[in-house]
């Protein structure tokens, strides 16, 4: 079986990090990207089986690229994971129509957490 594919979209190099290093360990490929133009074009390149995003980053938020994906047949099929501090201000049921399947809340989540959704998801 082929490995699993995660895109991890993400402002913040440390969490970029952290979780890469976990997901690693637990046999996905993972991909970087440290905004949402450069992730639009690694999703481009690689088609993840899954999307670890982040919502509020400088210039061109993770809302802009869920409108993104969403435009696409090909990428709108792609099961996204919000990971945000505003968890909180944002319900599933608003992002669920973008390809949104779970939010973590970055604030409390522990790293078990992205492995969770990576095995549920991608």
């Amino acid at each position: 079986m082929a490995k699993k594919h995660i895109l991890l979209i993400d402002d913040d190099m440390w969490m970029r990090e952290l979780m890469a290093n976990v997901l690693q360990r637990h046999r996905y490929t993972v991909s970087h990207a440290a905004n949402a133009i450069e992730g639009i074009e690694r999703i481009d390149e690689i088609r993840p089986d899954m999307i670890v995003l982040d919502l509020m980053m400088p210039g061109p938020n993770g809302i802009v690229l869920l409108h993104e994906l969403q435009s696409y047949s090909d990428t709108s099929a792609i099961p996204v994971v919000a990971c945000t501090n505003s968890a909180a201000e944002l319900p599933l049921g608003m992002l669920a129509p973008y390809g949104v399947k779970r939010i973590i809340d970055k604030t409390t989540m522990n790293l078990g957490d992205i492995v969770t959704a990576a095995r549920r998801y991608a």
